[in-house]
């Protein structure tokens, strides 16, 4: 069996479980879950959709240009499941952080490399910055961000909300989030690719001088395998949050995340066997 027939048909029984698990949800706001449910809601439904990305890219045999988007996945994964945990009071102020004060620190971000392309572009005589000028921020708050958020306190949040320390969060306070912590390699790997370096431009090179090869062809289903199960793993997670957080109820739910947990068990399988055999 080939890589189309094969991960096509791994394609499709995730696309089922994820659509499946996104509808036994639904709706996913309900009025008694608070106002945090104006970062997770958002947060939840474009996981969904960037998981369906995967697949379409899978499906077409663009497997790095679907590991990237599987670290976005892990790492927004990861979030929605640090902002569901904890007290009421707990998650009060996460969101806070989450939707407030982390995009306060994004304008001071964005204010400051505005500047510099700007000055970058009249460097050379550029017609317009106009587009740039829109993340300038007006002294008055500019001033009022940079007193709220001196450097020390910038730094303290940013370290807080990076992918390791989130990791590192959430599997102290949930024991099934330990295993998680390898995927830390993964995460950090795929960095590669995201910035084009030489180490991820090679090895999308060595897959693409030798995809001709059946060696290859099976090589690339155990990748494919790989961010499968990986993308059904987030999502059960996703689903695990949202019904403990919220206390919600449905046993469609809970059957398809065990359906979808026992695929990307068989998924693991499937990838081990394939190294076994080709090792």
């Amino acid at each position: 069996m080939g890589y189309s027939d094969e991960v096509g048909a791994y394609v499709a029984k995730a696309d089922f479980l994820f659509k499946g698990l996104l509808q036994a949800l639904a709706p996913l706001y309900k009025e008694e879950h608070g106002i945090e449910q104006e970062a997770t809601i958002p947060l939840f439904t474009a996981l969904h959709s960037t998981s369906e990305s995967i697949l379409i890219l899978l499906y077409n045999q663009a497997i790095f240009d679907a590991d990237i988007l599987l670290r976005t996945v892990m790492e927004g994964t990861i979030k929605y499941c640090y902002l569901m945990m904890g007290t009421p009071e707990e998650r009060n102020d996460k969101y806070i952080e989450y939707k407030e004060k982390l995009t306060d620190l994004d304008k001071l971000s964005d204010h400051r490399k505005a500047k510099e392309t700007i000055r970058i572009l009249q460097e050379f005589y550029a017609n317009s910055t106009k587009p740039f000028e829109y993340s300038i921020l007006d002294e008055n708050e500019l001033k009022r961000l940079q007193e709220i958020y001196p450097h020390k306190v910038r730094d303290e949040i940013k370290r807080k909300w990076n992918y390791q320390a989130l990791l590192r969060a959430i599997a102290k306070n949930s024991s099934e989030y330990e295993a998680q912590i390898g995927t830390l390699s993964t995460y950090s790997f795929t960095s590669h690719f995201c910035h084009c370096d030489w180490t991820g431009v090679s090895t999308r090179q060595a897959q693409i001088e030798d995809s001709l090869t059946d060696q290859s062809e099976i090589f690339d289903i155990g990748h494919a395998v790989r961010i499968i199960a990986n993308a059904l793993s987030m999502y059960i997670f996703r689903v695990a949050e949202y019904m403990r957080c919220n206390q919600f109820k449905s046993q469609k739910a809970v059957e398809l995340s065990l359906e979808a947990l026992d695929f990307a068990c068989a998924l693991g399988e499937r990838g081990n066997e394939i190294i076994t055999e080709n090792s």
